[in-house]
């Protein structure tokens, strides 16, 4: 349950000046974490939630899932989603880069090949993704060594990128969750957001978020505690911390009271 301050704090920012923009994380956020990626599910409550407050907020879903995987998740009319770490976006805007798809295609292709022929019992753990490819370890941490080792030398044009029990292999381009909350910031004219966020690539997101503030947009950083998996940086960011996504569904239940939805 959250506590009083946190409550009140987000009565406050429901009752700022808007547009108001809520953006946030899927997984750990929106969907409990699971062991299997493909298992994970948005609760039924959430959803309902966030249909509500798409008739009196603007509401954005950035992920490192793929565009199509995202939208399948949170299947909500009105809901804004960028996939694929900002590389995959709904609407164009200058701050979110193109991608070169057969090429990238062949050089994840090649990537997949060198982890599967360092580490064989990788397979059943291998996410292939619209521009991308994840690595987890979650249910098998004895692989992470050698995938890691394996992903050490990855080909031109290709980064790595961390998260909760899993390595991520993308394009090496200026993406990323940063400057997709500020692309969905600017086109939709925010004047108050709140972001919400579990994991490593959020802190982007926060930063990002807390940068607007220079501009007189007024902002409310809210991190999802994953418990001993919560990077430091969530923490040190965040305005206030939850202890689960239940939690941060409440969160967004007190924003769609306080705004009549």
């Amino acid at each position: 349950m959250l506590d009083i301050e946190t409550t009140e704090r987000l009565r406050a920012l429901a009752s700022a000046r808007g547009p108001l923009l809520i953006v946030t994380d899927l997984d750990g956020t929106l969907a409990p974490i699971v062991e299997q990626a493909a298992d994970a599910r948005v609760p039924d409550a959430t959803l309902a939630v966030l249909d509500r407050l798409v008739g009196a907020a603007k509401v954005a879903v950035i992920t490192g899932r793929d565009l199509n995987t995202a939208r399948r998740l949170v299947p909500c009319q009105g809901v804004t989603v960028v996939g694929s770490h900002g590389l995959e976006p709904s609407f164009e805007h200058s701050l979110l880069p193109p991608v070169e798809r057969m090429s990238l295609a062949a050089a994840l292709e090649q990537v997949e090949q060198d982890v599967l022929s360092a580490v064989p019992s990788s397979f059943l753990h291998i996410e292939r993704k619209a521009i991308s490819t994840a690595f987890h370890f979650r249910t098998a941490p004895e692989l992470e060594g050698g995938i890691r080792a394996a992903l050490a030398h990855l080909p031109e044009g290709l980064r790595l990128r961390e998260g909760r029990m899993v390595l991520e292999v993308l394009p090496n381009t200026e993406s990323g969750k940063g400057p997709a909350l500020t692309a969905v910031a600017r086109h939709y004219r925010a004047k108050s957001v709140l972001a919400m966020g579990d994991d490593a690539t959020d802190a982007a997101m926060f930063r990002a978020a807390r940068a607007l503030e220079a501009e007189g947009v007024t902002v409310m950083l809210l991190g999802v505690s994953g418990g001993d998996e919560t990077p430091p940086e969530i923490v040190a960011l965040a305005d206030v911390m939850v202890g689960s996504t239940h939690e941060a569904r409440e969160a967004l239940e007190v924003i769609a009271r306080s705004l009549g939805v």
